[in-house]
């Protein structure tokens, strides 16, 4: 397997890793709250925490579809159990540090 066939492959996990990867260190850097919310950021009660942690869990959903598509090279059944493992994952996280911060 070569070069271009792994890309042709993986392409949309690679496309989700950036997108998380960009949004994700964005988050973190910045720490705007208005990223995560556009009406009222002001209502959060600790938006440098709550942004800190929003952008981890972006970056955990970036890092779980690069694995996802690992995966996918070897058993398509588990790749998807990945993911949705992942995404169930990711919202009960965020449910935490909404109730925890904002």
């Amino acid at each position: 397997m070569n070069f271009q066939e792994i890309i042709n492959q993986m392409g949309i996990e690679i496309l989700v890793f950036a997108v998380c990867m960009f949004f994700g260190i964005r988050l973190i850097i910045t720490r705007d709250p208005k990223i995560l919310k556009k009406e009222d950021p002001d209502s959060i009660k600790h938006p440098r925490e709550y942004t800190l942690y929003g952008g981890l869990i972006i970056l955990f959903l970036g890092l779980a579809a690069i694995v996802m598509g690992v995966v996918s090279f070897f058993n398509a059944t588990a790749a998807v159990v990945i993911i949705v493992a992942a995404v169930v994952i990711m919202s009960v996280m965020w449910k935490i540090i909404y109730d925890k911060f904002a």
